[in-house]
């Protein structure tokens, strides 16, 4: 039995940890998944570089109200002390670890070094480096792991263990870049990507889970215990049919090839997780993370009514505005759908065919949210990346009038800057001189009109009022003149189980009414 210390840098109640203990312990080798820091969300201009620790990747959005704009940041922590490495070392040492794993996504990549480095000088063990950072930076990763999963990790995991029983080397794993003692690295070949009915059901008991953040250090935690989402987070599938450029998904299928990328579970491994979910650990909402929910009909239709029947808690779930039509919306609502989400990112052509490479037509897109208001699912929002460094003035005015005829009742959720990823297909944009050559590099003022613009599309402000403020140019020449306008709203908008729990309530509200009226 191998005993893996495994480090998820950032508290999150996110599936990575929870998958990889239940592969282990379903094959025999014990788990301590130790959450360790927490990402802030913190008001930029309150961002001391002396009290916090920047990410690699900067994650901003903004938001607007009637107060005015706040710039978001959420790559970011509070700096780490000396205190919470020590309890880190201490967690390793008690749980008598045989191997040290640290996950990461792109933004922690520099604090996984950091935290090696720290190891290191406490432990002679092997460190592996995995998850969505190393598998994008490899390169960058194996300057400091000992060995690199590059891809998924379930089979490796296993395999690592098993070595560790028997006293081998680990430099033969395919999926994995090897450093040997020399300096130099060993890239073993790429392994195909899981059967997702084969791989174990993840397991969230809290023995399996530590904490460190700050002064504290919990040696026994429940993943769920410090998150405002008490959603059961659960992917019934990996990999995506669409290959936008800004998102990781798009890495994947150029690396690992995507004929085989877009897999999913059987309806009923999934609802023997959720079975599990439900009656174990009583959660009473469900949040389905998969990229896109929606994008094969023929399993929802032996799903949903299997969920429905069995499980028959209230859901939040992704869809994409090709992938659903009125049946598919009414299957899922039937079923339980509370809270959806529909990606958008841009109502400009030119930004989604050239830039995102997703050449989704604006028609179809607002017909999509038309279905969406139309479908009786009591919760929706839609996501947007308006602010790219390839913008034109018209791009965001496109954007404004796709904005104006999506239905008011499904809310936005941020206006984000896109993140650039490194090795991210995006970053091809760059090297691109008539991309860049239209380029406006417009002004933060010029964005936040926009936004809140865009803000006032979801407000009860008749939609030929919005038109006639937009051709005023005193709001141009002074953007902080549409705040009166604007909704009070909070920068922490509902997302994910959060929605659900708005949906729920919505859902209350509505039959309240009828009530009344009868």
């Amino acid at each position: 039995m191998a005993k893996i210390a495994f480090i998820k840098l950032f508290y999150g109640m996110t599936i990575t940890g929870a998958q990889l203990a239940g592969e282990l312990l379903a094959h025999g080798h014990k788990p301590k998944v130790i959450y360790f820091k927490r990402q802030e969300v913190v008001k930029a201009k309150e961002a001391n570089s002396e009290e916090y620790q920047f990410g690699d990747v900067p994650m901003q959005s903004y938001m607007v109200s009637k107060t005015g704009s706040e710039l978001i940041e959420t790559s970011i922590w509070k700096k780490t002390k000396p205190q919470e490495l020590k309890h880190l070392a201490t967690m390793i040492r008690e749980f008598e670890a045989d191997a040290i794993g640290i996950t990461t996504l792109s933004l922690g990549m520099t604090l996984a070094a950091e935290v090696t480095e720290y190891l290191r000088e406490q432990f002679d063990l092997p460190i592996v480096w995995g998850g969505t950072g190393p598998t994008i930076e490899p390169d960058r990763s194996i300057e400091h792991a000992d060995l690199v999963c590059v891809g998924e990790g379930e089979e490796v995991l296993i395999e690592i263990c098993e070595k560790l029983d028997r006293n081998e080397s680990l430099e033969d794993i395919p999926g994995t870049w090897f450093r040997h003692q020399d300096g130099s690295v060993q890239k073993n070949p790429k392994r195909p990507v899981s059967d997702l009915d084969k791989i174990a059901v993840p397991n969230w008991d809290a023995e399996h889970y530590a904490f460190i953040n700050g002064p504290r250090f919990e040696r026994t935690f429940m993943p769920d215990q410090e998150s405002i989402d008490k959603s059961y987070q659960i992917m019934t599938q990996r990999g995506c049919p669409f290959s936008c450029s800004f998102c990781v998904e798009s890495f994947y299928q150029n690396e690992f090839g995507k004929k085989d990328s877009l897999r999913r579970m059987s309806p009923q491994k999934a609802i023997a997780e959720l079975r599990v979910a439900k009656e174990k650990f009583g959660y009473k909402t469900v949040t389905f993370m998969d990229d896109v929910f929606t994008v094969n009909p023929r399993w929802l239709r032996e799903f949903l009514p299997i969920y429905k029947a069995e499980i028959g808690l209230p859901f939040f779930c992704y869809t994409y505005p090709t992938t659903h039509t009125p049946e598919v919306l009414a299957m899922l609502e039937d079923a339980g759908c509370h809270a959806i989400t529909m990606g958008v990112q841009s109502g400009s052509d030119r930004i989604l065919t050239e830039i995102y490479t997703r050449p989704t037509k604006v028609g179809r897109v607002v017909e999509a949210a038309q279905e969406i208001s139309a479908s009786g699912i009591p919760a929706a929002t839609f996501d947007v990346i308006p602010q790219t460094e390839f913008d034109t003035e018209a791009d965001l005015q496109e954007t404004l009038e796709v904005m104006l005829q999506i239905p008011k009742e499904i809310d936005n959720t941020f206006y984000n800057k896109m993140a650039y990823f490194p090795n991210y297909p995006i970053q091809d944009k760059f090297k691109d001189d008539n991309l860049l050559s239209t380029s406006e590099k417009l002004s933060e003022d010029v964005y936040l009109y926009y936004f809140k613009l865009y803000d006032l599309t979801r407000t009860d402000m008749p939609v030929e009022k919005i038109r006639e403020m937009a051709a005023d140019p005193k709001y141009r020449a002074d953007h902080n003149l549409l705040n009166p306008y604007l909704n009070d709203a909070d920068y922490l908008k509902p997302n994910y189980g959060n929605l659900v729990d708005l949906g729920i309530m919505r859902r209350e509200e509505q039959q309240q009414k009828k009530t009344n009226i009868s």
